[in-house]
């Protein structure tokens, strides 16, 4: 079986109104679906989530770059393909959008090994459960305190077993006001994590979490720059709030110091970051040799699989953007998100969804 092309497809999809955390503000959602064709008529699914953030930078690299890399090779060989397309862009540079593409070939390689094999991923990685719990994600900066609330109820009523809400607003009075009103119409059998998107400064984040101490946060997420290394050791040792960080890392090497220095209590990678199903499985081992769990960032039908292959998961994050577009949602019962059964990762984009939002 040798890769006889690889294609890809830029999807636009708008938003309603615009959602903000304390560093974007998001107009529409754009999506750049990755295919890698066989000669087998088999194919490889994966897909970015761009908002407006370079899609053609993104869709670029795997169409110039990585696509010409990889036709003829055997697509099971997944770890010699990861290596080659790493090596291909060492000149200008490993991580950032090269990274994505990297990860989006691998994926998608994951994928046919499943198909070719007839097993969901989860059991190729070495199978742990076949569910995952799962949160709801969202609380925007944007959201009034109405809107807020209907969408962390709308969870709980799911049976979700936790929320999330960003914070870091421009306003700290607020950011503890929308901490309290959620805790007070969740109550106090669901989990609750906040996520700062790296708004503050050592010193804010110190003094936010002395006025969260009686909410029960069940973490913390990115409450300084991922680049302050020093402030997140200090922190993890200065509040009984875990702490969860690492989506915007692109490497293994800054998880390996979060968690030698005990910067972090979860490891949170986000799969398109990191490069992939490959590198995600890795980071999960690292993380479990430090006894600390992981939560994926986003990408809940990738996620779940790598998810249920390991025992030091915690939490897969939901956002419904996808759901819509998919011929068959991720299943979600009481809170628990149920693997795909079907070979490979099982994600399928309806045409029409794809004949409605692409961009010529």
């Amino acid at each position: 079986m040798k890769i006889k092309d690889v294609r890809t497809s830029r999807l636009s999809v708008p938003l309603k109104e615009p959602l903000a955390d304390s560093t974007h503000v998001l107009n529409k959602i754009e999506w750049i679906l990755v295919d890698v064709l066989t000669d087998d008529g088999l194919s490889g699914h994966s897909h970015m989530l761009t908002f407006e953030y370079g899609p053609e930078l993104l869709k670029g690299i795997v169409d110039h770059e990585l696509r010409p890399l990889i036709l003829g090779q055997d697509p099971l060989f997944i770890e010699k393909i990861w290596e080659a397309c790493r090596n291909r862009v060492e000149y200008i540079g490993q991580t950032g959008v090269a990274a994505w593409g990297i990860a989006a070939i691998d994926i998608a390689l994951w994928d046919i090994l499943g198909k070719q094999l007839g097993c969901p991923v989860y059991k190729l990685l070495g199978a742990y459960s076949d569910s995952v719990p799962i949160y709801g994600s969202g609380g925007w900066l944007s959201y009034s305190t109405d809107q807020l609330l209907a969408e962390v109820t709308s969870y709980v009523r799911r049976g979700f077993k936790g929320v999330k809400i960003k914070v870091g607003s421009k306003d700290p009075k607020r950011d503890i006001e929308r901490v309290r009103e959620v805790r007070k119409a969740v109550g106090d059998d669901v989990l609750f994590m906040v996520d700062a998107n790296q708004a503050w400064r050592l010193h804010e984040a110190l003094e936010f979490c002395r006025k969260i101490r009686d909410f029960n946060i069940f973490w913390l997420e990115e409450p300084i720059s991922k680049d302050d290394l020093d402030g997140y050791a200090k922190l993890s040792t200065s509040i009984d709030i875990p702490i969860a960080a690492g989506e915007r890392e692109y490497s293994l090497g800054p998880f390996r110091e979060l968690l030698e220095r005990r910067a972090i209590s979860i490891v949170q990678p986000d799969v398109l970051r990191i490069g992939g199903i490959s590198q995600s499985i890795k980071l999960a081992h690292l993380a479990s040799a430090f006894n600390v769990r992981v939560a994926s960032h986003f990408y809940k039908e990738i996620d779940v699989q790598l998810m249920a292959s390991i025992p030091n998961g915690v939490f897969l994050e939901f956002f419904p953007w996808l759901d819509e577009l998919l011929v068959t949602p991720l299943e979600i019962v009481a809170g628990v998100a149920k693997v795909p059964r079907g070979p490979g990762l099982s994600i399928e984009f309806k045409p029409e969804a794809i004949k409605e939002y692409k961009i010529k």
